[in-house]
């Protein structure tokens, strides 16, 4: 999410050079839902300054560049939480760099009508100074409910994974290129803390790739934009709840 346009100049120079025979063979990353075989739930922000990357539902694999991560405690449940995240008409009205999100004609009212492959376009501002941004993205993951009930009941131990006990809501960058220049995924995990508040995790990877390294001198500012969103969110649900 929220990449400059300035990688779309990099995009346009790949994609005359590589001509339109590479963008007929080009792979495009295999979509992923929620994965049974890796705790998402589980996932916790690296330290300050750490170099560690995360896996994404669609790019499990990959070697990552960076990461920006932010980690929060929301007084709301996590179905209110992701109903937040899924509701991007909503965004501009709470959301401190979000200006718009520009979907297609079919989703008249969000969240009720975002699926899996749903195409938006977010516009930013803050990234680039005196500049908006804009960010085709891709939704990857929507898993809403919980597989066994999300909490353990009383007298129970806690489980020794969280799998189960989170929601989750993912979306991908769109290069145009299937990943050639540039690609990135923005997971969102909701743990369930079985008191009625939600432990959200929201970061995003950032993997190699020549468009992408122009992005590695907006880390700290992307980090800042992450670290806000957060307290936008928090602010947002808990006022609703």
């Amino acid at each position: 999410m929220l990449l400059p346009a300035l990688v779309w100049a990099v995009t346009a120079l790949i994609w005359v050079g590589h001509g339109a025979e590479s963008h007929q063979t080009a792979a495009a990353p295999a979509r992923r839902d929620d994965n049974a075989d890796f705790d998402w739930g589980s996932i916790r922000c690296p330290a300050a300054n750490s170099q560690e990357t995360f896996p994404t539902p669609s790019y499990r694999t990959e070697k990552g560049l960076f990461l920006v991560c932010t980690e929060l405690v929301i007084n709301a449940t996590p179905q209110e939480v992701y109903h937040a995240l899924l509701d991007f008409q909503t965004y501009p009205a709470w959301n401190s760099f979000v200006r718009n999100v520009a979907l297609p004609a079919e989703v008249v009212k969000t969240p009720d009508d975002v699926y899996v492959g749903l195409e938006m376009r977010f516009t930013t501002a803050g990234i680039i100074p005196l500049l908006n941004t804009t960010s085709d993205e891709i939704v990857t993951v929507m898993k809403g409910s919980f597989d066994d009930g999300g909490s353990p009941g009383e007298g129970e131990a806690e489980p020794a994974t969280t799998e189960g006990r989170y929601l989750m809501a993912a979306w991908r960058y769109d290069d145009g290129l299937h990943g050639t220049a540039s690609k990135s995924e923005h997971p969102n995990i909701l743990v369930n803390r079985g008191d009625g508040t939600t432990l959200y995790i929201s970061y995003e990877t950032f993997f190699v790739g020549p468009g992408t390294l122009l992005l590695l001198p907006l880390k700290d500012t992307l980090q800042k934009q992450y670290t806000q969103q957060g307290l936008d969110l928090k602010a947002y649900v808990e006022k609703a709840a």
